[in-house]
């Protein structure tokens, strides 16, 4: 399935959407698609472990991920290797979505930044009778330690959601997505180290 979407989609230049309390949210088309590929940034007032512990606590991505209803881990092939699932809540009359994803980590041994590659597996884990699999997804996490302490997020992701939905209303989630989660995940963050 993955392989009749493009891998890049550098022929779209990125679209400034919002830009508001230190995060910045940009789109563009993806060739084949109806569906906005989107980019997040945010500058959090924790250092990288804090930062990377807190995201890798799967168990609590629905107190700060948009509309996520569960989150759990599937299997752990590695530290590094990861399988998860992920559930959607979708505002009536749409049905809620879910999605299985391999998270890949890696480090670059330079810089400190903490990378996380997400991609589809939805043949893992059976589909779910109240939820419609998403069947493309393809991301990208990026955490950079700052020299002030503090860490940059980056978080950049493409999906095709599935079934029968309108794309204005999945292409407006490509800036509510972003923007809320990268918010409640700020939010988070200091109110640990408050």
């Amino acid at each position: 399935m993955a392989a009749s979407y493009p891998a890049v989609a550098a022929e779209y230049p990125w679209e400034l959407k919002k830009d508001e309390d230190g995060i910045r949210v940009d789109v563009r088309k993806v060739e084949g698609s109806s569906i906005l590929e989107y980019k997040g940034t945010v500058i959090v007032n924790a250092g990288l472990e804090s930062a990377v512990r807190l995201f890798e606590e799967e168990g609590r991505m629905p107190e700060w991920f948009h509309q996520c209803s569960e989150a759990r881990l599937i299997k752990a092939s590695t530290p590094e290797d990861k399988v998860l699932y992920f559930a959607i809540s979708m505002p009536w009359p749409v049905q809620d979505r879910d999605l299985v994803f391999r998270r890949v980590r890696s480090k670059d041994p330079t810089t400190g930044t903490v990378e996380y590659r997400t991609s589809s597996l939805s043949e893992v884990y059976p589909e779910q009778d109240s939820k419609v699999r998403m069947p493309y997804l393809k991301g990208l996490w990026r955490f950079t330690p700052l020299a002030d302490g503090r860490t940059e997020m980056y978080y950049q992701q493409h999906s095709e959601v599935g079934g029968h939905i309108p794309a204005w209303l999945v292409n407006k989630l490509a800036v509510n997505i972003p923007f809320h989660s990268l918010s409640r995940f700020r939010e988070l963050l200091s109110k640990a180290r408050g």
